[in-house]
């Protein structure tokens, strides 16, 4: 199946990161962050001072206590902080030792064992669902099961240069994909690619055309909308790996491999990190004369933030004079609130990859009509598809932010 998007735009980016996977000169520490999952209220597992394995869980949903997040690296808990209303806001993990934890005997071969084990190895969080862009209730079943192995976001990690040699866990994750649903696993990849043999629901998907064509909202759009009767979950290639390498060996794969670059850096490049590890000390080297930004994610949709985020495969740097305003996605945040005009133009027209009416859906979004904002296809979006559209009006309104208001409200009532 072939599936090309004509809208879109080229973000201007920079230097690329060079095509070759380097390993981290020396161990940072890493965090887990509340903030990747800002509708769960998280309860820690261990006290600060313990020792911990890499893949031992570290907090627990309080809601649904099955769902858990486990630590990325072999360490010390050196900090759980607790910010308002006693709300868990992270955990972080000095690195020591190299213990890890062996989830066998494996039992991937039924929907239930295949979800008891990614619930007990932390993997179950890799998924997300639309609408809402949430964790999925784990005895829930997605219409359809969307793996993301194509990335148009500026300056993105080539898939097809990291899956090389790996092309066996990928397709033994993307196996098992199959029995979280009844319905089809899209497989979305650069047009040309052969990551996998096609087979029963698993379709392969082709995809070309500029950013937002790499984003999981567009191919949904496209090919299966997701409603609330209906939901439809989807998954990054990397989660995929390391579900496949879990299946095969028992064992939590818990790093992945970034594209770090960015005017601030001195030398752009793949690195192969732990999740949430530390990017300021990771970088701190690698940085240009002056003050910088590091977001996790892409310059266009990442946000600042020392750690790198749950489902982020990218880290930026950007040069930062820092007056009172700093990155534009920064300044559009503290703008938002207030009610402003935006002229239609061309650019904007190409802003949203699926086909919808961009102008009116993003009109009802600055003024906050949730029933038009539905009607018009806001319900299968989530804040990285509003980020074009963020960029070409000037960030004079946050239209991820103003998203997210309307799927609050939509899941609030739901």
């Amino acid at each position: 199946m072939k599936l090309h998007f004509s809208r879109g735009l080229s973000i201007p980016s920079g230097a690329k990161p060079v095509a070759m996977v380097s390993e981290m000169s020396r161990p940072v520490q890493a965090a887990i962050l509340a903030s990747d999952f800002p509708s769960i209220r998280w309860q820690a597992q261990i006290p600060e001072g313990q020792v911990v394995a890499r893949g031992e869980a570290l907090v627990r949903d309080r809601k649904c206590p099955d769902i858990v997040l486990t630590s990325p690296i072999s360490g010390r808990v050196s900090e759980i902080a607790i910010g308002a209303r006693r709300r868990l806001q992270w955990v972080t993990i000095e690195p020591e030792g190299d213990e890890r934890l062996d989830f066998g005997p494996v039992d991937g071969a039924s929907p239930e064992g295949l979800r008891a084990l990614m619930l007990r190895a932390g993997l179950w969080p890799a998924l997300r669902t639309r609408p809402f862009d949430r964790i999925p209730d784990p005895a829930a079943e997605a219409s359809a099961v969307f793996v993301t192995a194509v990335d148009t976001n500026p300056n993105a990690a080539d898939p097809l240069l990291i899956l090389a040699g790996r092309e066996d866990e990928f397709s033994r994750g993307v196996r098992a994909m199959e029995l979280l649903t009844q319905g089809p696993v899209y497989v979305c990849q650069p047009a040309g690619a052969r990551l996998f043999e096609p087979s029963g629901r698993i379709v392969a998907v082709d995809v070309s055309g500029p950013h937002p064509a790499g984003l999981p909202g567009s191919h949904i759009a496209r090919l299966h909308p997701a409603t609330i009767e209906k939901p439809v979950w989807h998954i990054n290639y990397q989660d995929v790996i390391a579900l496949g390498g879990l299946l095969a060996t028992g064992e939590m794969e818990t790093f992945r491999v970034i594209a770090a670059s960015g005017p601030g850096m001195r030398n752009p490049r793949y690195l192969r990190v732990p999740l949430g590890v530390d990017l300021h000390a990771l970088l701190r080297n690698e940085l240009t004369p002056g003050q910088k930004i590091i977001l996790s994610g892409s310059a266009l949709s990442g946000w600042e933030s020392r750690f790198l985020c749950r489902h982020h495969l990218q880290a930026s740097v950007l040069e930062a004079p820092r007056p009172k305003r700093s990155h534009w996605f920064l300044a559009a945040l503290a703008r938002a609130a207030k009610p402003a005009a935006f002229i239609p133009t061309q650019a904007l027209e190409q802003a949203l990859g699926p086909d919808l009416p961009v102008v009116p859906l993003l009109r009802s979004l600055s003024v906050g009509n949730i029933e038009a904002a539905e009607k018009l296809g806001g319900l299968g979006l989530s804040e990285e598809d509003m980020a074009l559209a963020t960029y070409v009006t000037g960030a004079e309104i946050d239209f991820g932010k103003k998203l997210r208001a309307v799927l609050n409200e939509l899941e609030e009532g739901a």
